[in-house]
């Protein structure tokens, strides 16, 4: 007999719905499952209510002010300070080792010069070139070159450039001295001739000043020039800076004491605080201005640069290269014909470099490439003297090449080198001022500058607590 197993009851949880619900009694919804409920989010929020919130914010104020303050005030001082040392480093420093550099090649060119006259060898009464130019030049060059070594001698970061210039400029007198006795003891030597132990010696001054004297003037003339480049790019970012910090914390000042009505506004019930407002006013009056100013002393600091130190700095190395030229032409006059064409090339090498540097820039302004023209202009009167002076040379018609080399006149090189080294040097002057009137101007957009920031955030400052002061009454 087989047992039937009854099927296994199903139970029900207490959250299911019976299938089937009684008569006469309405179905019961399901209960949902029991949801997991998360912790909340702690929020941190101070409770400042009353006096505490109107002290916070003042102090909050304060700070935003503080810090404009700061930014303006300090911007101020870097930014001048840095123009300042713009200005010095290349009055005090550049332009006294570039004027120095000129100094020596001239001065070696005229002493050079001096030994190119003598006398007629058809009329030997008669003295055939210049010397009494070229003495008197050599002598304005010397005391030149003396007063240019004391004020570098002031920077003691070259001490040991200026004792060696100081130095080798010992040895470069005694050789040239040595040279003039000896050629005085021949006073009726023809012209072009000098004694051979003159021209030895004065070959020996020339060694002293090619190897010794000129490039540690040109390494100093360098190094000073790398001084100015530095400043003038530290003082321009220095500007941008200021300009920017000055505009970020401005706006957030502005940004606070704006909000910071709307709330007292709402919280009290009243419009406007005029304190508050006068602040305000006064936080964006130094904003506007500061970034403004800043961004104009950049500017200027900019073109100071761009349209006069970097110009200058060429042509003032063209007037050392073109001096050293004109003496290297002097010395292939009166030398043997192994040392002429030694000074002969150099010459060629000396030219090349001068058509480099009297080219003007792209970034010379359009009014002032005229001016370039002009220079251009004569300089090419130079060298067409120069071919002269060589085909005389080789002609054999010695005297007249002397003529052309020392006296006065159109159409001399005595003259037209004269001439153009006269217009290079305005236009190096002319560069020069406007490299110095830049720096004017970056110096006067910040005219005031830091007592004018500094008074109006402070009296800011006053507001801020005048515009407290009877909301905080209303709570005693």
């Amino acid at each position: 007999m087989t047992t039937s197993q009854a099927p296994p009851m199903r139970r029900e949880s207490a959250t299911e719905v019976p299938r089937v619900a009684p008569v006469g009694i309405p179905a019961v919804p399901p209960t949902p499952p029991p949801r997991r409920r998360r912790s909340p989010a702690l929020r941190v929020r101070l409770p400042l209510h009353g006096p505490a919130r109107l002290v916070v914010s003042a102090a909050l104020a304060l700070a935003a002010l503080a810090a404009l303050c700061a930014t303006a005030v300090l911007g101020a001082v870097d930014v001048r300070g840095e123009v300042s040392a713009l200005d010095t480093a290349v009055s005090q420093r550049a332009a006294v080792a570039a004027e120095l550099r000129f100094a020596l090649a001239d001065l070696d060119a005229q002493r050079a010069n001096s030994l190119v006259p003598g006398h007629s060898a058809l009329h030997p009464d008669v003295e055939v070139g210049n010397r009494l130019l070229a003495l008197i030049t050599a002598q304005q060059r010397r005391a030149e070159v003396s007063g240019l070594l004391r004020q570098l001698g002031a920077d003691p970061a070259q001490g040991d450039r200026v004792r060696s210039l100081l130095d080798a400029l010992g040895r470069f007198d005694d050789a040239g001295a040595r040279s003039s006795y000896v050629d005085e003891t021949h006073p009726d030597r023809p012209a072009g001739i000098p004694p051979h132990a003159a021209v030895a010696l004065s070959s020996e001054a020339a060694d002293v000043l090619r190897n010794e004297l000129l490039p540690v003037a040109a390494a100093l003339s360098e190094t000073y020039a790398q001084q100015a480049a530095h400043r003038e790019s530290a003082a321009w970012e220095s500007a941008s800076w200021s300009a920017a910090l000055v505009g970020v914390s401005g706006v957030l000042a502005l940004g606070f004491l704006l909000w910071w009505q709307r709330d007292l506004s709402r919280r009290y019930h009243r419009r406007l605080n005029p304190a508050l407002v006068a602040a305000t006013a006064a936080a964006l009056v130094v904003t506007v201005t500061g970034a403004l100013s800043f961004a104009s002393a950049a500017s200027e600091v900019d073109a100071a640069g761009r349209e006069g130190l970097r110009p200058w700095s060429r042509l003032a190395e063209a007037r050392a290269v073109a001096a050293d030229a004109a003496a290297t032409q002097s010395r292939w006059l009166v030398h043997d014909a192994d040392s002429a064409g030694f000074q002969s090339e150099r010459f060629t090498t000396l030219t090349r470099r001068l058509d480099v540097l009297l080219a003007p820039e792209p970034s010379v302004a359009t009014a002032e490439r005229p001016a370039y023209q002009d220079v251009s202009t004569r300089y090419g009167h130079f060298r067409a003297d120069d071919r002269k002076l060589r085909e005389l040379r080789a002609a054999g018609r010695l005297e007249e090449a002397v003529t052309v080399l020392t006296e006065v006149g159109r159409g001399q090189v005595a003259f037209d080198f004269w001439d153009f080294a006269t217009t290079l040097d305005a236009l190096a002057d002319h560069q020069r001022s406007d490299f110095d009137l830049h720096t004017a101007r970056a110096r006067s957009a910040l005219a005031g500058w830091p007592a004018v920031p500094a008074g109006a955030l402070a009296a800011a400052a006053v507001l801020v607590l005048l515009g407290i002061r009877p909301r905080l009454a209303e709570y005693r």
